[in-house]
């Protein structure tokens, strides 16, 4: 079912972060708590569910709690079957929750999740302003640089998601020395808008080379990215980034954007990156 404005339910309709997401979820079924102050999406990302909850904790975790009965249900698994073994798959792939939900171990250990991180999603609706060093970034062409844009990302950025050959790449920009060598890197995906027909800017994969932090690479790039992206036509640019890096916090709010959600994320025992 697609997930429209209407799915969402009146609280929920004009929500960015859902809006420029739900083209991404695949065969979404979305929940809502009778208050309509939670929701709860649950739906295929590749090969594995993932659950997202929005709003106030407390909710979020009775609509998992109901979801979870209800994957019990559907997988035909009793009390043994909840408990599971060690490397069988759980009923979910990964799990995002407003920051403050304490999800209980009877709801955690079906789905066979753990703790992974703290993120926030950031957002910006107007472009922001020219920053000092910003006339030496330039477009890449994420097909042709993809190799170097990776190679740039293994040592700034290694754990991120982003790829430049991805689906919904909108553009990437770098920052280069004076060989051509990229410095650092930062990249975009289309994403949803307000209506059908509109479209958002997502900013991933910020990259800087260790031997360049502290010369304000980073605020160059994303100042540069987010103007494109709003010449572009994109109605909003967001970004999510994890909760305790308050150096990049600071960058971002000074560039206009603003702390629109907090989460905890979960995923399966192992898991060193979340899905793309």
């Amino acid at each position: 079912m697609p997930v429209t404005p209407e799915v969402l339910g009146p609280v929920w309709a004009s929500d960015r972060m859902l809006l420029g997401d739900r083209a991404r979820w695949a065969g979404a079924t979305v929940s809502r708590t009778g208050d309509e102050r939670s929701l709860l999406v649950a739906a295929e990302r590749g090969d594995r569910l993932v659950l997202f909850g929005r709003g106030e904790p407390g909710g979020v975790v009775e609509l998992l709690r109901d979801r979870v009965a209800a994957l019990r249900s559907s997988a035909g698994l009793g009390v043994a079957g909840m408990r599971g073994a060690a490397g069988t798959p759980g009923l979910a792939g990964w799990m995002s929750v407003p920051r403050g939900a304490v999800v209980p171990e009877d709801v955690l250990r079906p789905l066979h999740l753990e703790p992974f991180s703290t993120w926030d999603w950031l957002l910006a609706e107007a472009p922001p302003g020219t920053v000092a060093g910003e006339d030496v970034v330039v477009p890449l062409d994420p097909i042709a640089e993809a190799s170097a844009i990776a190679d740039c990302l293994a040592e700034a950025n290694p754990g991120t998601t982003a790829d430049p050959t991805g689906p919904h790449e909108a553009a990437w920009v770098g920052v280069r020395d004076e060989d051509g060598g990229l410095l650092g890197v930062f990249g975009a995906q289309t994403r949803g808008g307000a209506e059908e027909g509109g479209f958002s800017w997502h900013l991933h994969g910020l990259g800087v080379r260790p031997a360049l932090r502290g010369r304000g690479l980073g605020a160059a790039l994303t100042a540069a990215l987010s103007r494109a992206g709003f010449a572009a036509g994109a109605q909003w640019v967001s970004l999510g980034m994890y909760a305790d890096n308050e150096v990049a916090r600071r960058i971002y709010h000074r560039l206009g954007f603003a702390t629109l959600a907090e989460f905890s994320s979960f995923g399966p025992a192992g898991s060193t990156r979340p899905p793309t």
